[in-house]
């Protein structure tokens, strides 16, 4: 693969161990109150690296995305992870476990075939249910080629874990990193956040300067890719596309912006806006009114070269989770904790009423459960 070391870097993989742990945790602690809501925040035991997190519509389960300890580095395998919002009982469900594959291969004509499970290294996740309440998950993948895979999930019962089904691909174009992804309404296709361009020479230098970096990739079954226009991103993170598929909301890591960018000309209010967020956020949920969960980390250049090194002190600790209205573009700090018992956090995502909150460092997701 080319030019593996900004990856590293990039992949903020600061866990190595892949052992597993099932059991729920106590401990927990009260937090708040913060927008007039006290929260309750606990841990429970997760996969390694639990980067993000997708609750599936109709089940009791989520997905889980454990980030390789080196997501383009040979022999760094990552998982995905069907995880029960009961029981908290975490089961591998890709690569290791048995997955099928049913090609769809009038939509995904230009996919060279299924992805190789030995380099597996799933990185942002997201997931498109329709009207029949059958879900799609859409998984940023880096083993072996940078693309986005495709599949179906499938279950025997509600609280049962999640079966896959790989359906098709969409390789990136060259000289991009695929961060997150989010469906287009109507299964018509996805947009990808795209980080930075690997092929530069020190393509990290910009994050912490808010130089452009990257941008706002859109793939179509009828067009395959396009580049967003003026969607020209510093660290172009997680994302999410706005019910009416006018737009997409985009948290910019190295600006300290989100960011909602029209998609489509002749759209009332088709200005690129933005505003600025109190950390360097990471990836998006949508919550059932309509509005966007975002979490991140206040890090500096030093610390994060430091704690991408393994100095686990100079890794950020503490929550801090934000409320984003993409219509005002407006931001709300919902939750905020000073504990050091979690660093890193990436995704706040609304699961069964509670929020989840991943990392990529260490084996727990944190949990706020409003009081």
């Amino acid at each position: 693969m080319r030019n593996t070391a900004p990856h590293r870097i990039v992949g903020l993989v600061l866990t190595s161990t892949l052992a597993l742990v099932a059991a729920a945790a106590p401990g927990a602690q009260a937090i708040g109150p913060v927008d007039r809501v006290t929260y309750r925040l606990s841990f429970v035991p997760a996969p390694p690296s639990p980067e993000d997190v997708v609750a599936v519509p109709g089940t009791r389960q989520v997905v889980v995305s454990g980030l390789a300890a080196d997501p383009l580095a040979e022999g760094s395998v990552g998982h995905l992870y069907s995880m029960s919002t009961r029981t908290r009982s975490v089961t591998e469900i890709w690569p290791d476990s048995p997955w099928r594959t049913a090609w769809d291969k009038d939509t995904y004509a230009d996919c060279p075939g299924p992805p190789d499970p030995a380099k597996a290294s799933p990185h942002g996740i997201n997931i498109e249910t329709d009207q029949r309440g059958r879900s799609t998950l859409y998984v940023v993948n880096h083993g072996g080629r940078e693309a986005i895979e495709v599949f179906r999930v499938g279950h025997a019962k509600t609280g049962q874990v999640l079966r896959l089904t790989w359906i098709g691909c969409a390789e990136m174009p060259e000289g991009t990193f695929p961060n997150g992804v989010a469906p287009l309404p109507r299964s018509a296709g996805f947009v990808v956040s795209n980080f930075l361009d690997p092929t530069s020479p020190n393509p990290f230098a910009g994050m912490f300067t808010g130089e452009k970096t990257g941008d706002v990739r859109e793939w179509s079954r009828r067009r395959g890719w396009r580049t967003v226009p003026r969607s020209a991103l510093g660290g172009a993170n997680g994302i999410e596309v706005t019910p009416d598929g006018a737009s997409v909301v985009v948290a910019a890591w190295g600006e300290r912006k989100v960011y909602r960018i029209p998609l489509r000309r002749g759209f009332a209010g088709n200005a690129k806006v933005s505003v600025s967020v109190p950390l360097k956020p990471d990836n998006l949920r949508w919550t059932a009114d309509g509005r966007l969960l975002l979490t991140g980390q206040d890090i500096t250049e030093p610390q994060f070269i430091a704690c991408q090194r393994g100095d686990i002190a100079e890794c950020p600790a503490g929550i801090r989770v934000l409320r984003v209205d993409p219509d005002t573009m407006r931001v709300r700090t919902i939750f905020r904790s000073q504990t050091k018992r979690f660093r890193v956090p990436t995704v706040a995502a609304p699961v069964s009423g509670q929020i989840w909150i991943g990392s990529v460092k260490g084996e727990r997701i944190a949990v706020l459960r409003a009081r």
